[in-house]
């Protein structure tokens, strides 16, 4: 083996070995160190510091007028207690209204989650109008595009901005 052959070929070796080793850590940063970035994550915190203590509050009325996790007699009783409680979540997205940041993306974000929760109080309306004539039927819900319901947006968002209480309430 020539000398410039045997040159070329530990140049090659260390060429491929360089690349393997920056490919390597690469993969360690972006798999066990880079934090993902959530594109739903409002930069701007003071819509979530502000409207977390208020969902909590709702959570604790409804909780307190024994909305959450009761049987009704009837479709009528289950009724009338979805009522109750929508209307108490219908006040709370009035009051995180009159506190979505006036402008840029978060005021778009926000806004677009609230327009999201009225079409989640609307399909509950739909739903409990039903029960009020009798017919013991299931809540459904809007879908979105990708085929995911309405509500899973909404808890998505709310989870990823640490508005836990404004997710969606479970037994209502």
């Amino acid at each position: 083996m020539s000398q410039t052959t045997f040159l070329h070929a530990r140049t090659v070796r260390i060429v491929v070995g360089v690349v393997i080793g920056v490919l390597a850590v690469m993969w360690l940063y972006v798999l066990f160190i880079a934090k993902p970035a959530t594109p739903d994550r409002l930069a701007d915190r003071s819509f979530p510091t502000a409207a977390e203590p208020i969902c909590a509050a709702t959570l604790r009325s409804m909780g307190n007028a024994n909305l959450v996790n009761q049987r009704a007699p009837s479709p009528q009783g289950r009724a009338d207690l979805a009522d109750r409680a929508d209307a108490q979540l219908a006040d709370m997205v009035a009051q995180l209204r009159t506190k979505v940041p006036p402008t840029g993306e978060a005021h778009d974000a926000v806004s677009k989650w609230l327009d999201d929760w009225d079409q989640w109080l609307r399909d509950r309306a739909a739903w409990t109008a039903k029960l009020h004539t009798g017919q013991d039927t299931q809540f459904f819900e809007k879908q979105r595009e990708s085929g995911e319901p309405n509500s899973q947006a909404l808890n998505a968002f709310a989870i990823t901005n640490d508005m836990g209480s404004c997710s969606t309430p479970a037994g209502v």
